[in-house]
């Protein structure tokens, strides 16, 4: 008789146990996923809110939540698995009755880009770890990631500064401005225009007085391709995020020397992918964020071959400097661009793969990115 009600009082239980936990375990549980901020730099560290609350009076006793990122999105002190460009975390939780959890996850921006987790997928189980329950909770949170900077006079060397095997490397951007005269000191003026020769000569302060020199607006024309022979999709994507950032960089330079700035490039974005970049040149904080926006949703695609992209806005493009970055040099890319040169601009090319064949007998300075440079070897960058 006693092990007949012992029986059935399991029988009882299981069957209880189970009805519970089909239809209750995760009923009035909330779940919400936020980043710390809608923006950041490549090479930030950001956090990542969970907060997993169980409104209900019956306590949970475990429940695992998978969070489905980016794998550009590299999570502190946990261990992690990647399956393409999909990273998914992993984290158990017990949760009693009417309690609220919050985890913060610390996060490393490993790439610019715009990242959505979309869903996490939340695992209940039941006391006995005989049954488990799944189901996709929405996260719908949003981060765009804009490209680093590089130190660019430290990555980049001229060809025309090759002497013998050494290489002498200088500034790539040209000084906007020039030195006009001098004149007395006002309020207002930076600290770094003092004049102190003159100063300590007229006994009072005096600065510099500068002027802008013919050249008034920067313009880079950037080519997705990562080789010549390309078609659509990049192939060899790390040399083309590294030239992202080396326009970010020429970008952040132009900015703070006062140039109007403009951006064309021969792929789409994420927000507009079926159409070509070609920006107005304009200068200001608003602009400066647009650029910065492209670059960020920039797709690894490539609309029309570079020299045809450079035919198609020789019109658009005069009394500027004009700044080629590319991850190759040809004969083809050189005549279209000589063309900008005699049409008044300045023409610079900034090439992401050292080659003997990169240069230009035709009065535009060819820079070569330096491989052995410490950072790039290291793969470090900055943010700004």
């Amino acid at each position: 008789m006693e092990l007949i009600l012992i029986v059935t009082s399991l029988v009882i239980f299981f069957v209880a146990e189970i009805v519970f936990f089909r239809f209750f375990v995760l009923r009035k549980i909330e779940y919400s996923l936020s980043f710390s901020q809608s923006e950041a730099y490549e090479g930030d560290d950001i956090f990542i809110d969970e907060v997993i609350n169980n409104n209900k009076s019956v306590a949970v006793p475990w429940l695992k939540a998978d969070i489905h990122a980016s794998k550009w999105l590299q999570f502190a002190n946990t261990s992690s698995t990647i399956i393409d460009e999909e990273r998914c975390v992993s984290s158990g939780f017990s949760l009693k009755g009417h309690q609220k959890v919050t985890r913060r996850w610390y996060t490393r921006c490993a790439k610019r880009g715009v990242f959505t987790i979309v869903n996490t997928t939340l695992t209940a189980g039941d006391l006995l770890g005989l049954m488990q329950l799944s189901d996709a909770y929405p996260a719908n949170t949003r981060l765009m990631v804009f490209p680093g900077v590089l130190r660019l006079e430290e990555a980049f060397f001229s060809n025309r500064d090759l002497i013998g095997e050494m290489i002498v490397k200088r500034f790539i951007m040209d000084d906007p401005f020039i030195v006009k005269g001098t004149r007395e000191y006002v309020q207002g003026d930076p600290l770094n225009r003092i004049n102190w020769k003159t100063t300590a000569r007229m006994q009072k302060l005096m600065v510099k007085e500068n002027d802008f020199t013919a050249k008034k607006g920067i313009t880079v024309l950037f080519n997705i391709k990562s080789y010549a022979m390309e078609f659509i999709e990049v192939k060899y994507k790390e040399v083309i995020e590294l030239g992202i950032k080396v326009v970010n960089t020429v970008f952040e330079k132009g900015y703070g020397m006062g140039f109007p700035l403009r951006l064309g490039t021969n792929a789409g974005i994420l927000s507009n992918p079926d159409e070509m970049i070609f920006t107005d040149s304009l200068f200001g904080p608003e602009h400066m964020r647009h650029l910065k926006v492209i670059l960020a949703e920039l797709i690894l695609k490539n609309h029309l071959d570079f020299p045809d992209f450079l035919e198609r806005h020789y019109d658009d493009i005069y009394d500027t400097q004009v700044y080629i970055v590319s991850a190759y040099l040809n004969d083809e890319i050189v005549e279209k661009a000589d063309i900008l040169r005699r049409n008044g601009n300045t023409v610079k090319f900034l090439i992401l793969n050292y080659t003997s064949d990169a240069t230009s007998n035709r009065g535009m300075e060819v820079f070569l990115l330096d491989r052995n440079t410490e950072f790039l070897k290291e793969g470090e960058y900055h943010g700004t």
